[in-house]
């Protein structure tokens, strides 16, 4: 997406913006206007991308944030509101999972950290911003579901599956909470995407076999599902709420 200036004066906050999806989103967002700041606990990928931003003449900062704490949350997020003056956009592509696990083998403990850090943690975006942007009456907020809480076809972890499921449940319910308000809550399902964390957490033989049940016959690239949350931020999207974007290169349609 290429809309020279159409974020300009805007706010946007944008999680996981260190690495993959979410450093195209925030560059992107930057390229077009935007004043991103990027939360993530990844300092050194902070400083990398605030600094390309920069470079490329746009606006930039970064925050290390704990999103599954929320007085951590809760601070950073209304600390970036103080000093713009305003929020207008927060794109949430902070979570994933750390390493792929069957149903039965799922360690209990593991359940809690990768649900909070997909799900909770929306939860306490929306429960901060959702007043900030209630003031000016305009907000737009996006995350990133996934592709694992719509089919079957490449299996998933469990507690991936269901926190990603989760996304698309409360995308809805703040859809419905918070349209009167002339705020959007959506959401992006990627399918993989080739980027280097994805790539740690995936044998060869799984890359194959995504590549095999894609219509497309490939992983994804970072800036195509970038291109996607970018428009569903837009002033262009502001008849766009509670919907589900599913970007997979066709992959559920796969039998």
């Amino acid at each position: 997406m290429s809309n020279a200036g159409v974020f300009k004066g805007q706010c946007a906050i944008v999680t996981g913006g260190a690495t993959g999806i979410g450093e195209s989103t925030a560059k992107m967002l930057a390229a077009d206007g935007a004043e991103v700041t990027i939360f993530d606990i990844d300092e050194a990928g902070c400083a990398r991308v605030v600094k390309e931003i920069q470079a490329a003449g746009g606006r930039a900062s970064a925050r290390r944030v704990d999103l599954t704490d929320w007085n951590a949350t809760r601070d950073a997020v209304t600390a970036v509101h103080d000093a713009a003056g305003r929020l207008d956009v927060i794109v949430h592509s902070a979570g994933g999972f750390p390493r792929y696990v069957n149903l039965l083998d799922c360690p209990v403990e593991d359940w809690d950290l990768v649900v909070n850090s997909n799900l909770r943690s929306m939860f306490y975006l929306l429960k901060v911003a959702g007043p900030l942007m209630m003031a000016r009456r305009y907000g737009r907020f996006v995350t990133l579901s996934s592709m694992a809480a719509r089919s079957g076809v490449n299996p998933n972890p469990p507690h991936y599956t269901a926190a990603k499921a989760g996304v698309l449940g409360l995308t809805r319910q703040a859809a419905l909470d918070l349209g009167k308000h002339g705020i959007t809550v959506n959401a992006v399902a990627p399918a993989n995407v080739q980027s280097a964390r994805a790539k740690a957490i995936r044998s060869p033989e799984r890359i194959a076999h995504i590549e095999r049940t894609s219509p497309v016959g490939r992983l994804a690239e970072p800036d195509e599902i970038a291109s996607a949350v970018v428009f569903l931020c837009s002033p262009a999207a502001g008849y766009v709420t509670g919907v589900t974007l599913d970007v997979n290169g066709g992959a559920t349609m796969a039998p």
